[in-house]
């Protein structure tokens, strides 16, 4: 089970960077290097964002039950489109766990 889950994150992380990649080649945009992963509160399932902008409230679809922070910046979890209802802090390389309300928004930096 867990050689499942490191080779399901490794793909992840490989599609991350190339999403990361071609998007920041084509843009001026600073993001957070690396991958955020998280569990989907509404279905239990991994998922993760395949950009990361720093300074950017991005949706988390489905809410976070845990999440993983892969990259080398802060990520804060809100509860709000706006991020301002703050629901969590995940530090650069760490993983945290929420319970309800789930956390649906992120902002890094």
């Amino acid at each position: 089970m867990h050689a499942l889950q490191r080779m399901t994150r490794a793909a992840l992380a490989i599609g991350a960077a190339a999403t990361l990649f071609t998007g920041l080649s084509t843009s001026g945009a600073q993001a957070a290097e690396g991958t955020f992963f998280y569990t989907r509160a509404d279905t239990g399932r991994e998922t993760f964002l395949g950009s990361t902008p720093t300074g950017v409230c991005l949706s988390v679809p489905g809410g976070a039950r845990q999440a993983t922070n892969d990259t080398d910046t802060d990520a804060t979890m809100y509860t709000n489109s706006s991020c301002t209802s703050f629901a969590g802090f995940v530090g650069s390389r760490q993983s945290e766990e929420f319970s309800s309300p789930f956390p649906t928004f992120v902002k890094f930096g």
